[in-house]
Order: C-alpha cells, then sequence, then structure tokens
C-alpha cells in the first residue's frame, strides 16, 4: 500500500499548496496548514466531511477513523483500505474539502 500512497502524493504535490509532513508518526498530507489525510498502516485516512464519510462507510468502502480504539471515531475522517485504485481520486477529493 505504500506504493499506492506514493502515487497519490506525487499526483497531489502538483498543487504547490500541499504538502508532506508526518503527524504521529505516520505519513500526512497538508494543504497550506490544514491536514487533509496520510497512510495509517495499510489504510488511507482522509477528511472528508460527514455527509461523504457516511456515504463511503454505508457503501462499504470505508471505516471510522478512531485513533483513540475508545469509540470516538473522527467524524470528518474516513479509514480508506483496499483497493487503492480509487485513493487518488478521494485524496483529492479531501484536498478540496479542506480548501
Amino acid at each position: 500500500m505504500e506504493e499506492a500512497y506514493r502515487t497519490v502524493v506525487h499526483e497531489l504535490k502538483a498543487d504547490p499548496e500541499v504538502s508532506e509532513t508526518l503527524m504521529m508518526g505516520n505519513p500526512s498530507l497538508k494543504r497550506g496548514k490544514k491536514m487533509f489525510g496520510g497512510l495509517r498502516g495499510d489504510e488511507l485516512v482522509l477528511k472528508l466531511g460527514r455527509e461523504r464519510v457516511d456515504e463511503l462507510i454505508a457503501a462499504g468502502r470505508a471505516r471510522a477513523f478512531d485513533p483513540s480504539g475508545a469509540g470516538r471515531p473522527m467524524k470528518d475522517w474516513a479509514l480508506i483500505g483496499e483497493p487503492a485504485d480509487d485513493w487518488l481520486e478521494l485524496a483529492d477529493e479531501a484536498r478540496v474539502f479542506v480548501a
């Protein structure tokens, strides 16, 4: 999944506002000062807004992002697993969302 993530990073960095950083030891993506995505294990984590996250979860494409593991998911964020064929499209959607 690292290779799929690297492809996403490469494509999104065409936007001069996009940068890559580390957040809690995980590779992360920012647009300006706003975090919009990253890699957590083998899954892409993205900030897409509550409605879109709910849609993706209902469709079986995503799961809630609960970094604490205490049943308190971050409502605007989703974890997207394999296959990675839509990662770039979804990551770009997150990039636009935080603008």
